[in-house]
This record gives C-alpha cells, structure tokens and sequence, in this order.
C-alpha cells in the first residue's frame, strides 16, 4: 500500500531522533531509505502537480469562451436596444407599452461628455492628495536592522521548481 508523504515524514523524524540516540548503523540506513521514499513521492508530487496545470489550462480556456460569448450576448442585447431606439427616432414615435411589450423610451438624467479638459476652469477641479507606504524602503531598512515601530520583517519559507 503506497504511504503519503506526511507518514514518511513522521517515520524519518523518529528515525532521526532514534539516530541521535542510539547511533546504529541500521538506523542510518533506515533513514536513507525513508529518504529515497521520501524523493520519490515528491516526484510523483510533481508530476501530479504538473498534471493540476494541464487541467487548469484547459478549464481557463473555457472559461474566456464562455466570457467571450457573454460578451457576445450582451452586445446582441445592446444592439436589439439601439435597432428599437433608431426606428422610433426616425419616425419620430414611441413604443406602444403594454403587459407583453414593456420597453419605453426616455431622457436619460444627463451625464458629462468631456470634450477638452485643459479648457475646463480650475473651479471644476479637485485636488486629490493621495499617502502611500513605501514598502521597498522599509524592507531595506528593516533589513539592514533598523527597528521601525508598527512593522516587523516576515520571512517565509517557499517552494521553488514548482510555478
């Protein structure tokens, strides 16, 4: 029966603590082998993985056709309005509204269309002031052992080989 990865694990620890007492020659190679066990199953883990990024793949690319034919939907829908809007702006007429037809046309409240900005007066403007944290710094600083009250470094272990 093939073993995980988290009992190879726990049998190496007890076979290393096992080692650091007793200094057996059985021992060591014990721990080899659950060594060679343990590269072995991360192979596979990698493998496995690598399989995750197939799968993963083709579902994205689902998923961008299915957000490409909603795309495709809403701007027929779009279309299907502005096709009602043209015919009744050219004849000058509104739709008849009724319990099977509810579509009306009207004013819509206002918006801006910008036309130049650089001719708009200074009174329209408003100035935005924005603070941000510079992060890049502080982790320099906080590197070279500089204490800075509310932040401390946070270093963590990470894997590499696997995207």
């Amino acid at each position: 029966m093939p073993r995980t990865l988290s009992t190879i694990t726990r049998d190496l620890l007890i076979a290393k603590n096992e080692y650091e007492i007793f200094e057996s020659d059985d021992l060591k190679e014990r721990i080899d082998q659950l060594r060679d066990e343990q590269y072995k199953k991360e192979d596979g883990i990698y493998f496995f993985y690598k399989d995750f990024d197939k799968e993963i793949d083709i579902f994205d690319e689902q998923i961008k056709k299915a957000q490409r034919y909603v795309k495709f939907l809403k701007n027929e829908q779009e279309r299907m309005k502005m096709h009602v809007l043209s015919s009744h702006q050219l004849t000058g007429s509104l739709p008849k509204h009724s319990a099977l037809n509810p579509i009306k046309i009207r004013k819509s409240a206002g918006a801006v269309d910008i036309i130049d900005e650089d001719k708009i007066p200074d009174e329209y403007w408003n100035e935005v002031t924005v603070r941000k944290l510079d992060k890049k710094r502080i982790l320099i600083d906080l590197k070279d052992g500089k204490e800075i009250t509310g932040v401390r470094l946070a270093q963590k272990d990470f894997i590499t080989g696997l995207k």
